[in-house]
Protein backbone atom coordinates (compact mmCIF):
# COMPACT_ATOMS: atom_id res chain seq x y z
CA UNK A 1 0.00 0.00 0.00
CA UNK A 2 1.42 3.27 -1.28
CA UNK A 3 -0.86 5.48 -0.68
CA UNK A 4 -2.47 6.69 2.70
CA UNK A 5 -6.34 5.83 3.00
CA UNK A 6 -9.20 6.85 4.70
CA UNK A 7 -12.16 4.16 6.05
CA UNK A 8 -15.78 5.14 7.16
CA UNK A 9 -17.53 2.46 8.56
CA UNK A 10 -21.16 3.38 7.61
CA UNK A 11 -23.00 0.49 9.07
CA UNK A 12 -22.85 -3.20 8.99
CA UNK A 13 -21.53 -4.44 6.77
CA UNK A 14 -21.17 -1.13 4.76
CA UNK A 15 -17.54 0.86 4.59
CA UNK A 16 -16.30 3.40 2.58
CA UNK A 17 -12.68 3.73 1.51
CA UNK A 18 -11.13 7.05 0.28
CA UNK A 19 -7.18 6.45 -1.84
CA UNK A 20 -6.82 9.86 -3.32
CA UNK A 21 -9.36 11.02 -5.70
CA UNK A 22 -10.97 7.33 -5.63
CA UNK A 23 -14.22 6.64 -3.17
CA UNK A 24 -14.92 3.13 -2.73
CA UNK A 25 -18.05 1.62 -0.90
CA UNK A 26 -19.07 -1.35 -0.24
CA UNK A 27 -22.78 -2.73 0.73
CA UNK A 28 -23.99 0.27 1.11
CA UNK A 29 -27.46 -0.61 3.54
CA UNK A 30 -28.64 2.37 5.98
CA UNK A 31 -29.35 5.37 3.98
CA UNK A 32 -30.77 7.17 7.87
CA UNK A 33 -27.91 9.76 8.82
CA UNK A 34 -26.38 8.23 12.44
CA UNK A 35 -25.71 12.03 13.68
CA UNK A 36 -25.80 15.71 12.53
CA UNK A 37 -22.04 15.01 10.82
CA UNK A 38 -21.18 15.75 7.30
CA UNK A 39 -21.75 13.14 4.83
CA UNK A 40 -19.66 9.57 5.66
CA UNK A 41 -18.89 11.00 9.20
CA UNK A 42 -22.53 10.18 9.93
CA UNK A 43 -22.79 6.81 8.17
CA UNK A 44 -24.41 7.55 4.60
CA UNK A 45 -23.46 8.81 1.28
CA UNK A 46 -24.08 12.01 -0.25
CA UNK A 47 -23.25 11.92 -4.34
CA UNK A 48 -23.15 15.87 -4.17
CA UNK A 49 -20.08 15.51 -1.81
CA UNK A 50 -17.86 13.75 -4.19
CA UNK A 51 -18.35 14.93 -8.03
CA UNK A 52 -14.43 15.53 -8.16
CA UNK A 53 -14.21 11.49 -7.08
CA UNK A 54 -14.15 8.55 -8.78
CA UNK A 55 -17.35 6.49 -6.75
CA UNK A 56 -17.21 2.70 -7.04
CA UNK A 57 -20.15 1.42 -5.20
CA UNK A 58 -19.91 -2.48 -4.68
CA UNK A 59 -23.02 -4.41 -3.88
CA UNK A 60 -22.02 -8.02 -2.79
CA UNK A 61 -25.48 -9.65 -2.73
CA UNK A 62 -29.36 -8.52 -3.02
CA UNK A 63 -29.89 -9.21 0.75
CA UNK A 64 -31.33 -6.11 2.32
CA UNK A 65 -28.75 -5.70 5.08
CA UNK A 66 -26.37 -5.34 2.09
CA UNK A 67 -28.61 -3.56 -0.54
CA UNK A 68 -30.10 -0.25 -1.02
CA UNK A 69 -31.25 0.78 -3.84
CA UNK A 70 -31.07 4.06 -3.36
CA UNK A 71 -27.61 3.64 -5.53
CA UNK A 72 -29.22 4.21 -8.37
CA UNK A 73 -30.23 7.64 -8.05
CA UNK A 74 -27.10 8.30 -7.07
CA UNK A 75 -25.93 8.05 -10.63
CA UNK A 76 -28.53 10.87 -11.49
CA UNK A 77 -26.27 13.25 -9.35
CA UNK A 78 -23.13 12.23 -10.09
CA UNK A 79 -22.10 11.08 -13.48
CA UNK A 80 -18.75 9.64 -11.69
CA UNK A 81 -19.97 6.83 -10.19
CA UNK A 82 -19.96 3.50 -11.40
CA UNK A 83 -22.29 0.40 -9.69
CA UNK A 84 -20.11 -2.97 -9.65
CA UNK A 85 -23.28 -4.93 -8.57
CA UNK A 86 -23.32 -9.04 -7.95
CA UNK A 87 -25.69 -10.96 -11.13
CA UNK A 88 -28.37 -12.00 -8.09
CA UNK A 89 -29.36 -8.31 -7.62
CA UNK A 90 -32.35 -7.89 -10.12
CA UNK A 91 -34.67 -5.48 -11.43
CA UNK A 92 -32.48 -1.79 -12.12
CA UNK A 93 -32.46 -1.12 -15.40
CA UNK A 94 -28.90 -1.62 -17.76
CA UNK A 95 -26.65 1.32 -17.60
CA UNK A 96 -23.23 2.02 -19.27
CA UNK A 97 -21.68 2.29 -15.51
CA UNK A 98 -23.37 -0.39 -13.96
CA UNK A 99 -21.27 -3.75 -13.58
CA UNK A 100 -23.12 -6.87 -13.18
CA UNK A 101 -20.29 -9.50 -11.88
CA UNK A 102 -20.45 -13.26 -11.26
CA UNK A 103 -18.24 -15.85 -9.03
CA UNK A 104 -14.96 -16.46 -9.87
CA UNK A 105 -14.12 -14.15 -12.55
CA UNK A 106 -11.75 -10.77 -12.86
CA UNK A 107 -12.88 -7.31 -13.93
CA UNK A 108 -11.23 -4.55 -15.34
CA UNK A 109 -13.75 -1.48 -14.46
CA UNK A 110 -12.21 1.54 -15.61
CA UNK A 111 -8.84 2.28 -13.87
CA UNK A 112 -9.29 -0.57 -11.29
CA UNK A 113 -8.90 -4.15 -10.96
CA UNK A 114 -12.06 -6.46 -9.11
CA UNK A 115 -11.58 -10.37 -8.46
CA UNK A 116 -15.09 -12.13 -7.04
CA UNK A 117 -15.30 -15.02 -4.99
CA UNK A 118 -18.11 -17.59 -4.13
CA UNK A 119 -20.10 -16.83 -1.20
CA UNK A 120 -20.97 -19.17 1.73
CA UNK A 121 -24.56 -17.28 1.61
CA UNK A 122 -25.50 -15.67 -1.34
CA UNK A 123 -23.92 -13.47 -4.08
CA UNK A 124 -19.92 -13.23 -4.03
CA UNK A 125 -16.94 -11.29 -2.40
CA UNK A 126 -14.94 -8.78 -4.22
CA UNK A 127 -10.70 -8.16 -4.28
CA UNK A 128 -10.06 -4.67 -5.40
CA UNK A 129 -7.26 -3.14 -6.64
CA UNK A 130 -7.29 0.86 -6.49
CA UNK A 131 -4.14 3.06 -6.46
CA UNK A 132 -1.53 0.52 -6.01
CA UNK A 133 -4.10 -0.73 -2.67
CA UNK A 134 -5.57 -4.44 -2.29
CA UNK A 135 -8.79 -3.93 -0.58
CA UNK A 136 -11.05 -7.60 0.36
CA UNK A 137 -14.69 -7.09 1.09
CA UNK A 138 -16.40 -10.63 2.19
CA UNK A 139 -20.10 -9.48 1.87
CA UNK A 140 -21.23 -12.65 3.36
CA UNK A 141 -18.39 -14.99 2.72
CA UNK A 142 -18.16 -16.45 6.11
CA UNK A 143 -17.35 -19.80 8.19
CA UNK A 144 -21.15 -19.98 9.13
CA UNK A 145 -21.08 -22.26 11.78
CA UNK A 146 -24.19 -22.51 13.97
CA UNK A 147 -25.67 -24.24 17.22
CA UNK A 148 -28.40 -26.13 16.32
CA UNK A 149 -27.59 -26.41 13.01
CA UNK A 150 -26.82 -30.32 11.79
CA UNK A 151 -23.36 -31.20 12.10
CA UNK A 152 -23.28 -31.95 7.82
CA UNK A 153 -24.30 -28.32 7.58
CA UNK A 154 -21.50 -26.20 9.82
CA UNK A 155 -18.95 -28.84 8.40
CA UNK A 156 -19.80 -28.01 4.77
CA UNK A 157 -19.69 -24.47 5.63
CA UNK A 158 -16.20 -25.09 6.96
CA UNK A 159 -15.08 -26.88 3.44
CA UNK A 160 -16.37 -23.69 1.33
CA UNK A 161 -15.23 -21.03 3.33
CA UNK A 162 -11.78 -22.56 3.50
CA UNK A 163 -12.02 -23.27 -0.11
CA UNK A 164 -12.08 -19.60 -1.08
CA UNK A 165 -9.69 -18.65 1.77
CA UNK A 166 -6.72 -20.46 -0.44
CA UNK A 167 -7.37 -18.95 -3.81
CA UNK A 168 -6.97 -15.54 -1.04
CA UNK A 169 -3.86 -16.94 -0.34
CA UNK A 170 -1.93 -15.50 -3.19
CA UNK A 171 -2.29 -12.36 -2.70
CA UNK A 172 -1.13 -9.54 -0.01
CA UNK A 173 -4.30 -7.59 0.89
CA UNK A 174 -3.89 -4.51 2.33
CA UNK A 175 -7.51 -4.23 3.89
CA UNK A 176 -10.02 -6.88 4.61
CA UNK A 177 -13.85 -6.27 5.73
CA UNK A 178 -14.53 -9.63 6.95
CA UNK A 179 -17.89 -11.10 9.01
CA UNK A 180 -17.59 -10.98 12.84
CA UNK A 181 -21.64 -11.55 13.94
CA UNK A 182 -22.36 -11.57 17.38
CA UNK A 183 -25.26 -14.13 16.23
CA UNK A 184 -23.18 -16.87 16.36
CA UNK A 185 -21.80 -16.48 19.90
CA UNK A 186 -18.81 -18.56 20.70
CA UNK A 187 -18.13 -19.17 16.99
CA UNK A 188 -18.25 -15.84 16.28
CA UNK A 189 -14.89 -15.29 15.23
CA UNK A 190 -13.69 -18.38 13.37
CA UNK A 191 -13.96 -17.12 10.06
CA UNK A 192 -11.86 -14.28 11.02
CA UNK A 193 -9.19 -15.91 12.80
CA UNK A 194 -8.62 -18.65 9.65
CA UNK A 195 -8.52 -16.10 7.29
CA UNK A 196 -5.77 -13.79 10.02
CA UNK A 197 -3.85 -17.06 9.86
CA UNK A 198 -3.89 -18.00 6.37
CA UNK A 199 -3.72 -14.99 4.54
CA UNK A 200 -1.02 -12.15 4.35
CA UNK A 201 -3.26 -9.19 5.63
CA UNK A 202 -2.52 -5.78 6.88
CA UNK A 203 -5.42 -4.19 8.45
CA UNK A 204 -8.95 -5.85 9.22
CA UNK A 205 -12.35 -4.50 9.90
CA UNK A 206 -15.49 -6.18 11.56
CA UNK A 207 -18.37 -6.12 10.03
CA UNK A 208 -22.09 -7.88 9.87
CA UNK A 209 -22.63 -6.84 13.77
CA UNK A 210 -25.41 -3.93 13.07
CA UNK A 211 -25.90 -1.96 16.35
CA UNK A 212 -24.28 -5.15 18.70
CA UNK A 213 -20.66 -3.65 19.60
CA UNK A 214 -20.44 -6.14 22.18
CA UNK A 215 -18.45 -8.20 19.71
CA UNK A 216 -15.52 -6.12 19.96
CA UNK A 217 -14.77 -6.65 23.25
CA UNK A 218 -14.63 -10.54 21.87
CA UNK A 219 -12.15 -9.12 19.42
CA UNK A 220 -10.43 -6.91 21.81
CA UNK A 221 -9.65 -10.27 24.02
CA UNK A 222 -8.75 -12.64 20.73
CA UNK A 223 -6.43 -9.95 20.00
CA UNK A 224 -4.80 -10.06 24.03
CA UNK A 225 -4.62 -13.18 23.35
CA UNK A 226 -3.48 -14.66 19.94
CA UNK A 227 -0.36 -13.38 18.32
CA UNK A 228 -1.70 -12.32 14.34
CA UNK A 229 0.30 -10.27 11.79
CA UNK A 230 -2.63 -8.20 11.08
CA UNK A 231 -4.28 -5.48 12.98
CA UNK A 232 -7.86 -5.83 14.12
CA UNK A 233 -9.77 -2.23 14.13
CA UNK A 234 -12.50 -1.96 16.56
CA UNK A 235 -15.19 0.23 15.83
CA UNK A 236 -17.98 1.63 18.16
CA UNK A 237 -19.76 4.09 16.29
CA UNK A 238 -21.46 4.60 12.40
CA UNK A 239 -19.28 7.46 10.86
CA UNK A 240 -15.58 6.27 12.12
CA UNK A 241 -13.29 7.34 10.71
CA UNK A 242 -9.92 5.52 10.39
CA UNK A 243 -6.62 6.84 8.57
CA UNK A 244 -4.15 4.36 7.01
CA UNK A 245 -0.67 4.55 6.21
CA UNK A 246 -0.45 8.56 7.26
Amino acid sequence: MKNPVEVWYLYHSGFAAKINNKLLIFDYYSNRPANDGPSLYNGIFNPGDFKDHDVFVFVSHRHRDHYNPVIFRWMNENPNISLIISSDVKGYKSHPNIYKTEPDNKYEIRDIYAETFASTDEGIAFLVKAEETVLFHAGDLHWWHWDGEPDSFNRQMEIQYKAQVEKLKKHHIDIAFLVADPRQENFSLLGLDWFAREVSCTHIFPMHFSNDYSIMNNIKKYMESNSIPAEIHLITKRGQRFCIGN
